[in-house]
């Protein structure tokens, strides 16, 4: 991708942003094009990277005391994930961050961000409306699995991020819902045969 369709992206992708806001946050990010199942960050260690995914979706996941792995959140284009605990209290992470399709991002150092947000404030809104967008889906994840049934929390991933069911594999939507992939194929299979 080059620098001009870089900009034309964000650009569109972010309204509140002018041209010397895009500039600024080329000037710190490097442009990743990677494959598929690529590790972008990696638990137990200290990265205070940003990502800023512009196609395809990234995992987070954990792997618990039993060798399973745990899906904790999904991503998908056009927003803006990294590790919380290394990005604000320089600690470790539990999480492995994954490329599930072939994936392109941005990538940044938060204390670059933090430095050029001091002369843009644009971009300081931007991150503040990030770091919202990121509490909001963190809080309607905890209430889906708290109070909805797997059919329910099936139709509610489905109508709010449809893309997921393009992108990533059904195992790791199963996942993310609290269900066995089994479940999730009877699920899609059932709300099928009620359409026809």
């Amino acid at each position: 991708m080059t620098n001009s369709d870089l900009k034309s992206t964000l650009l569109s992708s972010f309204k509140s942003l002018d041209e010397n806001d895009i500039e600024a946050l080329l000037s710190i990010s490097e442009y990743v094009s990677t494959p598929k199942k690529k590790i972008l960050i990696e638990s137990g260690t200290v990265n205070d990277s940003i990502l800023f995914l512009l196609k395809g979706m990234i995992r987070g996941f954990f792997i618990n005391e039993k060798g399973d792995e745990k899906n904790i959140f999904l991503r998908p284009e056009n927003t803006i994930t990294g590790a919380p605990e290394s990005l604000f209290n320089h600690e470790p992470t539990k999480f492995s961050f994954e490329a599930m399709p072939r994936s392109k991002y941005l990538i940044f150092h938060k204390k670059d961000l933090d430095e050029i947000m001091k002369t843009h404030p644009n971009l300081m809104n931007l991150w503040i409306g990030a770091l919202q967008e990121n509490i909001l889906t963190l809080i309607g994840r905890v209430e889906s699995l708290i109070d909805l049934n797997p059919e329910k929390r099936y139709e509610e991933l489905l109508s709010q991020t449809p893309s997921f069911f393009q992108t990533a594999y059904n195992k790791h939507i199963a996942n993310y819902l609290g269900m066995t992939s089994v479940s999730l194929s009877r699920i899609i299979k059932r709300k099928s045969t009620r359409k026809n």
